[in-house]
């Protein structure tokens, strides 16, 4: 968050000794992927592709409508991908890569129901059935939503930071880093293990499709966890949990809800902490992880 805020200074600072030219459109250059992502949203997560790829080929073949198959065929050129999803369902994928241009005319064609499009003189595809838009605006940068526009209008800030002083409009973009939490974003983006990190500033969109109805309406705040694959056990993670909650006197009433709700799973809760309580051997299977996926 500092590091985007003090680039912002610099390029200002810079401009102001002319520096940089209006005149000059330098070439696109790889930006940080989670940067993209809309800062709205209900659930964030940070998936280390090739330690997932059977959790990451079932999505893209849910979102593509492609084999599994075709589906691995574009997993194994991501690296890290980042997904946001709002309560009403909207989905964004913001990945790290290695895929040439070329590559994308051969996987996502007609015959697999994607169309290419132009914007702006960047190429995209739309899938027919789903709306979903994909665009690689450069080698290292893949982005997936039903609007690509606002990322994309993202992408070239970054990519070129001279734009932050072309127009006043361009400087009061919000990226992801500005509006989420210091602690949020790291967790996040320093993910240096094969596990699935998720985030979720909203508590009762997570409560409710991880758990259910379970009666709970307390005054969790936000919600952390890490999911692990299970050894041997195919589509079936094991999650532990850090509700953290805005008020302390609720803690006690909020393990009472949770013990009901979860009555029968092998999970064990426990306070660990004066506003918070952690959830460990949560069984989270494949097909809940890609329900979230609308």
């Amino acid at each position: 968050m500092k590091k985007l805020k003090l680039m912002r200074l610099a390029v200002l600072i810079l401009a102001a000794v002319g520096l940089f030219s209006c005149s000059t459109t330098p070439d696109s250059s790889p930006v940080e992927p989670l940067e993209l992502l809309e800062t709205n949203a209900s659930l964030y997560l940070s998936v280390p592709v090739q330690a997932n790829r059977d959790f990451v080929n079932k999505a893209i073949s849910k979102i593509g409508r492609i084999t599994e198959s075709d589906a691995a065929k574009i997993s194994q050129r991501l690296e890290v991908a980042y997904i946001s999803v709002r309560a009403d369902g909207a989905f964004q994928l913001s990945a790290s890569c290695d895929i040439p241009t070329a590559f994308l005319g051969l996987a996502l064609t007609e015959k697999n129901g994607w169309v290419k499009s132009d914007s702006e003189g960047q190429p995209f595809y739309t899938h027919i059935q789903t709306s979903y838009q994909l665009c690689v605006p450069s080698n290292e940068n893949l982005f997936l939503s039903k609007d690509i526009r606002e990322p994309l209008h993202k992408f070239k800030i970054l990519s070129r930071p001279e734009l932050y002083v072309t127009d006043e409009k361009n400087a009061s973009v919000k990226f992801l880093s500005e509006s989420m939490t210091e602690k949020a974003y790291a967790f996040l983006h320093e993910n240096n293990s094969p596990d699935i990190k998720l985030y979720s500033p909203d508590s009762s969109y997570l409560i409710k499709s991880f758990f259910g109805p379970v009666g709970i309406k307390s005054s969790i705040s936000s919600v952390y966890a890490i999911l692990s694959q299970y050894r041997g056990v195919k589509d079936q993670f094991n999650a532990s949990l850090i509700l953290n909650l805005s008020d302390p006197r609720t803690v006690k009433a909020t393990v009472g809800l949770l013990k009901i709700g979860l009555f029968g799973l092998p999970v064990r809760i426990t306070v660990t902490g004066a506003s918070q309580i952690t959830i460990t051997d949560f069984p989270v299977s494949t097909d809940k992880m890609l329900s979230f996926i609308r």
